[in-house]
């Protein structure tokens, strides 16, 4: 089944179940433009469309068929999982909610950020990219094989923008979205780039910039690698190393905070 058909008809039974949800997961990626081949179906949903969960679903006409049954989760107050079904290769079918996820706000916040699409006539709703990103910055390195390509876009989007350059340059996070502002001059702009600075969020997003404005505030980054970027001439290959030094950095802090927040978890059963 085409997995477009397939996600529709998940969703199609969770709001009949009731539920409010965002898709998230794979499905997510794909929608982004990442080719995917999944068989889970990943969603955050709010804390009050969990309530009787199981019951509703089992109501539905796609879910109230026998094979659905409730899997193990280590985290069931945050993450609950479903088994829904057994595809021709063998391989199960997962239905998966997240509840509250430890990387990402509360759901209201989410749902304010989402993207829609239409298919078959049927709102589809997702986590917003930037959210989508963040829900990726777990331990496992197929997330974060993920991260990089969906950061592509990311610029990409931005950067399509034509009044945007100052949101394009403070979310800045791929090489090849350096690349293409790099080439439209968007750093030649400093008033633009020392604001960018100080909107910036994450620590690459900031490497990439500061060597470009090197007068510019900047609290988000060691101080002894904002000396060092300050004093690098911008887009060379030095500078361009000590970006994917802080982006290493980052995604090693992530995966540390990913794996002590799963090692809270399984302590306190």
């Amino acid at each position: 089944m085409n997995p477009t058909t397939r996600l529709l008809e998940v969703t199609d039974a969770l709001n009949e179940a009731g539920l409010q949800f965002l898709i998230m997961g794979g499905h997510a990626v794909r929608h982004y433009g990442v080719d995917r081949n999944t068989s889970d179906f990943d969603f955050h949903v709010s804390g009050d469309s969990i309530r009787g969960l199981e019951e509703r679903l089992r109501r539905t006409r796609l879910l109230s068929r026998s094979e659905f049954k409730e899997g193990v989760s280590w985290r069931p107050e945050d993450f609950r999982r479903y088994q829904i079904g057994v595809l021709p290769n063998g391989r199960e079918e997962w239905l998966e909610f997240w509840i509250r996820n430890h990387l990402l706000a509360p759901f209201a916040e989410l749902y304010q950020r989402r993207e829609e699409s239409l298919e078959s006539s049927r709102r589809l709703v997702f986590l917003s990219l930037p959210d989508l990103i963040r829900s990726k910055e777990t331990e496992r390195d197929d997330d974060w094989s993920d991260v990089r390509l969906l950061e592509e876009i990311l610029d990409a989007r931005n950067l399509a923008n034509p009044t945007g350059s100052v949101t394009a340059l403070s979310q800045l996070r791929s090489r090849r979205g350096f690349e293409t502002a790099e080439a439209t001059g968007l750093f030649g702009k400093r008033d633009e780039v020392r604001e960018a600075i100080r909107q910036a969020k994450h620590p690459v997003s900031i490497a990439y910039l500061l060597p470009f404005a090197p007068d510019a505030e900047c609290h988000s980054l060691e101080k002894t690698i904002a000396d060092v970027l300050r004093r690098l001439q911008p887009g060379t290959a030095r500078h361009l190393a000590v970006v994917e030094a802080v982006r290493l950095s980052y995604q090693r802090a992530a995966k540390a905070a990913d794996r002590a927040d799963k090692e809270r978890q399984q302590s306190a059963r």
